[in-house]
């Protein structure tokens, strides 16, 4: 058994043990699948500390309608092959109720038919995908779509930041950059901007310079890099050394701990689209930060409460249904709503989908400050 197996393995039987106090009742099991290791580690570590938290409260006040809930917890590395393992495992033998994740889009679209065709509900977290809810009526997400965050940019960027020309530096072979890509190229042409220029790279890739050689000689007014911190760090920076002095845009896919390292600091000044920011004085958002913070430690990022979110909805859902039928469980996935969640106030819709707000940040003296913040329409 190699190393990252047995530590996942120690991973959920800890989990189990502390997630679980005495109960007469029998326990609810869901499984959590999320990247531990691998490229975007950082995501499924947020995540799997505050889906514990969340659990360990309920276990806490009592469970679920007496009930307590019993944790799983599997490390996909981030990697599509990886996850479909992982929920058959769930599936077949943890014999969950429920999967909470995987964390990111490319994962949760290995995952998503498997749970559909088997009947198991599935809320992941974090997943932008628009096409994620589209796979079944058991698939369901608590965080908004790709489609949505990508307009959103775009808007900002032509109406704020007064920018009307753009280029865009992507990741051809990954669903989740290509669907901000897509979104945000559509939004900034509706509303009169120009695409410069479009260079794209593939999953894995480290060396920019050909791409950002080509770009810097348009010398855009700013570049879209729609991706994961693991590429958006060191595009930032070669972007940068090669005297790129575009205004950088990016997505919630930045929010890391290990995008300065990445980034050499080049991160400075750069907006992003995110889920939540630490400085919105709502008293559920300042009260899951203080908990994070005094449990792990340090505070918690957007993965973090998105991860804390998720078990929020699903903690509703399980009390609405008062049971462990998957059809009920799936109802009720679709149609709780007035969550008051560390990222807003969350109201489930049928298609599988929050109606939540977002938030504009910009990067300052190294800290993420709150720059705007949108309500959907109709709140």
């Amino acid at each position: 058994m190699s190393h990252s197996k047995i530590n996942t393995l120690l991973i959920s039987i800890l989990v189990i043990m502390v997630a679980v106090p005495v109960f007469a009742e029998e326990p609810i099991k869901i499984g959590l699948i999320t990247p531990l290791t691998g490229a975007v580690s950082t995501y499924g570590q947020s995540v799997r500390n505050s889906v514990v938290m969340g659990i360990e409260q309920i276990n806490a006040s009592g469970g679920i309608n007496g009930r307590p809930i019993e944790l799983v917890i599997l490390d996909d590395k981030g990697d599509g092959t990886e996850s479909a393992q992982a929920a058959r495992r769930l599936i077949d033998r943890e014999r969950v109720v429920l999967i909470i994740g995987p964390v990111i889009t490319p994962a949760v679209m290995a995952v998503a038919p498997i749970a559909q065709a088997q009947g198991i509900p599935m809320i992941t977290p974090t997943g932008t995908g628009d096409d994620i809810t589209g796979i079944g009526d058991y698939i369901f997400r608590g965080a908004y779509k790709d489609s949505f965050q990508g307009s959103i940019m775009a808007q900002f960027a032509i109406e704020n930041l007064k920018i009307n020309e753009v280029a865009i530096i992507y990741d051809i072979a990954n669903d989740y950059s290509v669907g901000l890509r897509n979104a945000f190229k559509a939004t900034f042409q509706e509303l009169g901007g120009k695409i410069t220029a479009e260079e794209s790279y593939s999953t894995g890739d480290t060396d920019f310079s050909a791409q950002l050689t080509s770009l810097t000689m348009r010398n855009p007014k700013a570049l879209f890099i729609p991706d994961y911190y693991s590429a958006a760090g060191p595009i930032l920076m070669q972007a940068r050394l090669m005297g790129m002095d575009s205004v950088m845009l990016g997505v919630d896919g930045w929010d890391s701990p290990d995008l300065h390292a990445l980034a050499g600091g080049f991160e400075e000044g750069g907006y992003i689209v995110n889920h939540y920011s630490t400085q919105d004085q709502s008293p559920t958002t300042q009260k899951f930060i203080e908990l994070y913070t005094k449990t792990y430690g340090q505070a918690p990022d957007a993965l973090a409460a998105l991860g804390y979110d998720g078990v929020l909805i699903v903690k509703e859902a399980l009390k609405a249904a008062d049971s462990t039928d998957p059809e009920d469980i799936k109802h009720a996935l679709g149609t709780v709503k007035n969550i008051q969640a560390a990222t807003g106030t969350i109201d489930m819709d049928p298609e599988g989908t929050p109606i939540k707000s977002a938030v504009i940040l910009q990067m300052i003296d190294g800290q993420w400050q709150l720059v705007d913040k949108i309500e959907p329409i109709g709140r």
